[in-house]
């Protein structure tokens, strides 16, 4: 009987000591998989921007097959890369299934050349998975990026933007 107390002490300690270093191991893979995708969308959106010129009426499932999607949680595979509209085109990169970061992109237009803008979303960015992934080194890194003369849209409450721009033809490396 007392062996079997040892043993369940044991494994009391064991399980102490793994828990908490299992949902540190989430949330690293929940930051490697949102970089990821990040690289991907913009190889991918980079890639049909060289061969075709513009984006045109090109929808999301022919340029990209990262997991993104619309306001509401609905997939936006079947809706227009670019759009001006009042929600600026914007679509959602999820992570754990929560909106956390933002993506537009825009179409050259005069002396603005064509770019992807990457964003916190304001409604949760402070929060849970969201606020450990936008503190990441690689994500704030794609967040710090800037173009002169493209202003993002996104800004924060005070009104500061909150963006980061990459234009098409240039290049990015994030690690």
């Amino acid at each position: 009987m007392i062996e079997l107390i040892f043993v369940i002490v044991i494994l009391g300690i064991l399980a102490s000591v793994a828990i908490p270093r299992l949902a540190a191991t989430k949330t690293d893979a929940e930051i490697a998989t949102t970089v990821s995708n990040i690289r991907t969308l913009i190889s991918d959106l980079g890639s049909y921007y060289v061969v075709k010129g513009e984006f045109g009426n090109a929808k999301w499932g022919d340029v990209t097959n990262v997991p993104i999607r619309l306001a509401g949680k609905k997939p936006a595979q079947g809706t227009i890369v670019v759009r001006n509209d009042t929600t600026q085109g914007a679509v959602y990169l999820p992570v754990d299934n929560i909106d956390c970061i933002v993506i537009r992109v825009k179409d050259r237009n005069g002396a603005t050349p064509a770019y992807i803008e990457i964003a916190k979303t304001r409604s949760l960015k402070n929060t849970g998975i969201c606020k450990e992934v936008l503190n990441a080194e690689p994500i704030k890194a794609f967040l710090d990026l800037r173009v002169p003369n493209v202003t993002p849209i996104e800004e924060n409450d005070s009104g500061q933007r909150e963006a980061g721009v990459i234009t098409f033809g240039s290049s990015v490396t994030i690690y």
